[in-house]
């Protein structure tokens, strides 16, 4: 029998990827400390609240920086986990030459350890994007657990979409066309390579992405449908980011991020939001123990 219950997970992208995102980064600094100290704070004091625990997807070399450091350090204090997003967040990881793929693996994996003193057991790809190659890795590595794929043909068809819109424009975007096939997938845990592949979270049948972003902007009527879809899955990989929790007016946030719709929802709004749904299907279907082991 595979997983139950609610897995939840933050990917701590920091800004600045999301910046490359848009065709506008690799200029600012200090920016994944702020995504660690504001977004990753937030989610802390969410998450204490609920008294859930949860897993933060974590790019290594954000942890040369200090202040991120603390933050990290925090989190596994207060029994939360730190999964292994690979050392430099590359969105073309599948399209790397072998030994720089192993590479980003292995320097993730070494740089959460050497942080927290507790090796990671769960990965996380960039862009969702794997490949038979980064699952020998992981195995090799005695991962556990993979909540990489995405199983969801609406959020591929909307990010083709963006994609074909910023080439249009003449923007090139640090994300990547990727592999179709980890859209496509089981919406359930099933095994791969010796791992346990927990598929981020899709409603049934029209398989919408049920994820912070969809969560925080969609109208009432469809965050219900989502929230009682939830409520009757066996398992649930609920997939947030550490962007989740900002809002581009209040938290004085770069420009350029403007094109990233959820920025614009209010920060109450979110808070209000998320915690209702984590609750609810927390309190239906229970935590996911396995994940915490």
């Amino acid at each position: 029998m595979g997983p139950t219950g609610l897995f939840v997970s933050v990917d701590v992208d920091s800004l600045e990827l999301y910046l490359s995102l848009y065709g506008s980064g690799g200029t600012s600094t200090g920016l994944a400390a702020f995504t660690w100290e504001l977004g990753v704070g937030r989610f802390l004091e969410l998450f204490s609240k609920l008294g859930l625990p949860a897993t933060f997807f974590t790019v290594g070399q954000d942890l040369q920086d200090e202040r991120v450091l603390a933050v990290a350090r925090q989190a596994a204090s207060a029994g939360h986990h730190l999964g292994n997003h690979t050392w430099s967040h590359p969105y073309h990881l599948i399209r790397l030459p072998a030994s720089q793929a192993r590479e980003e693996i292995f320097a993730g994996h070494e740089a959460i350890r050497a942080a927290v003193g507790v090796a990671p057991t769960i990965f996380r790809a960039p862009g969702y994007n794997m490949s038979s190659r980064e699952y020998g890795v992981l195995s090799e590595l005695g991962y556990r657990f993979d909540s990489s794929p995405m199983p969801s043909y609406p959020y591929l068809a909307v990010k083709y979409a963006v994609l074909a819109g910023l080439s249009i424009r003449g923007r090139k975007s640090g994300s990547i066309w990727g592999n179709p096939g980890n859209f496509l997938g089981p919406r359930r845990p099933y095994a791969r390579n010796g791992l346990t592949v927990l598929p981020c979270a899709t409603t049934p049948v029209l398989r919408l992405p049920v994820l912070g972003t969809s969560l925080s902007t969609a109208p009432e009527p469809l965050f219900r449908y989502m929230l009682s879809a939830m409520r009757r899955e066996p398992f649930v990989a609920l997939e947030f980011h550490a962007v989740d929790l900002m809002e581009l007016a209040g938290d004085g946030l770069p420009a350029a991020l403007a094109a990233q719709k959820d920025l614009h929802v209010p920060l109450a709004r979110k808070k209000e939001r998320f915690e209702r749904f984590l609750g609810e299907v927390a309190g239906k279907i229970g935590v996911c123990k396995t994940t915490q082991e």
